[in-house]
């Protein structure tokens, strides 16, 4: 017995030890797994109807939303692979490379505002669900696009600035906005001035919260306003600058402490998100410590979803944080379980984001979308199929050509 003892604990390290992260590929499979996650996220809450996929996806580990996870890393992804590709390039190359893609993806935005147009006057298309929002509480609908003819002048103001457009694919307007931004964001980090670069972001996002404003007249602006959503791409793309950096700090007695706090605050958090007064969601899913009033309250003054309430940041922070740690620690058993799925996903997000308003107008055309009818089993098989469609593309890289990512 005192020889088989301690191989017990042994034969425990080294199961540990097997199911840790250990690729030593440059490509963070960690990040691309999590890109996936916000992007499910995204696609279930456009193809409104409810299922089970909500239950994991609207807000119920934090307060937060696929569309924080997909600016912060858009801007940690920018970050990282810039800081690499400083070495060998000069600034002013990379910053025409960001250009160009911004002037790409502007117009892959035109191509899906006047190609959803043209569909609607197709009689046998319903193009309604990505024409207007809905507020599925109230069954209150406003058109995203003109209700009264327009002369051929107003046409083009409303479509070269983004004013029209599915409400499914506003986000990008807004990363547009970021990647013009971002060489003067490279600039700053290159010369080593990040604590300035995050003192600016944060004082203009103080000023947002302080006094709302938007500076563009894109329709982007009403959800993502530029002036808030600035300052989580500013901290996604100095996280991703100085990735090793901060991993490296991470494993100091400090950092552990850090890393420690963050958790403990996205546990926290996610208790308060399981007392959301969200309608749609079963009450024996939610907790109910917490008086709907005081929740209402807490919520709207400091973790509002479009104006990035400052406890809504901490959330996104935190909880990517507590993700990354436990897709370091649990790698293999939650590779197998869904990074088969998610990993394509995260690797061609934007590609898929972009196609994902085409799937969401097919769906409408056999489902109506409403959240209060809960057929729990059609409406999780029509998310899965939803899902499934863009893997499919994103696996066999369909369109791929054409469409940027």
């Amino acid at each position: 017995m005192s020889h088989i003892a301690p191989a017990m604990p042994q034969k425990e390290a080294l199961k540990t030890t097997a199911w840790r992260y250990s690729l030593t590929d440059r490509r963070d499979l960690r990040i691309d797994m999590m890109r996936g996650i916000a992007l499910v996220m995204m696609v279930v809450a456009h193809t409104e109807v409810m299922s089970i996929f909500n239950i994991f996806t609207w807000e119920r580990f934090g307060l937060t939303t696929g569309a924080e996870g997909f600016v912060i890393l858009s801007g940690f992804m920018l970050g990282m692979l810039n800081r690499a590709r400083l070495q060998k390039s000069v600034l002013l190359t990379i910053s025409w490379g960001l250009y160009l893609r911004a002037w790409k993806i502007y117009r892959v935005n035109i191509i899906i505002i006047l190609s959803i147009l043209l569909l609607s006057y197709l009689p046998f298309i319903n193009v309604f669900e990505v024409t207007h929002f809905t507020d599925r509480f109230s069954g209150t609908s406003w058109s995203l696009y003109p209700v009264t003819p327009q002369i051929k002048e107003t046409w083009f103001n409303i479509v070269l600035y983004l004013q029209i457009g599915p409400h499914q694919t506003q986000i990008l307007g807004l990363y547009i906005c970021l990647l013009l931004l971002s060489p003067l964001f490279l600039w700053m980090l290159k010369q080593g001035r990040v604590y300035w670069l995050l003192a600016f972001s944060l004082l203009v996002y103080g000023l947002y919260q302080r006094w709302p404003v938007r500076v563009t007249a894109a329709e982007f602006e009403f959800a993502f306003p530029l002036l808030a959503w600035q300052f989580i791409f500013v901290l996604g793309m100095s996280c991703g600058w100085y990735k090793e950096e901060l991993l490296s700090l991470a494993r100091t007695p400090p950092g552990k402490i850090t890393v420690a706090a963050l958790v403990v605050v996205a546990l926290l958090l996610g208790f308060v998100a399981q007392n959301h007064t969200n309608p749609f969601m079963p009450p024996a899913l939610l907790m109910h410590v917490i008086p709907p009033a005081d929740f209402n309250a807490f919520y709207h003054t400091w973790a509002a979803k479009n104006g990035l309430g400052p406890i809504r940041v901490l959330n996104d922070i935190s909880l990517m944080v507590t993700v990354y740690l436990l897709l370091t620690w649990c790698w293999t058993p939650l590779y197998r379980l869904a990074g088969w799925f998610l990993i394509p996903l995260g690797q061609h997000s934007l590609y898929t984001f972009i196609l994902h308003v085409y799937v969401v107008l097919a769906v409408s055309q056999f489902v109506s979308f409403d959240l209060w009818r809960q057929a729990w089993l059609v409406n999780t098989c029509v998310h899965a199929a939803a899902l499934g469609v863009l893997w499919l593309m994103a696996k066999y890289n369909v369109a791929a050509r054409w469409i940027p990512n």
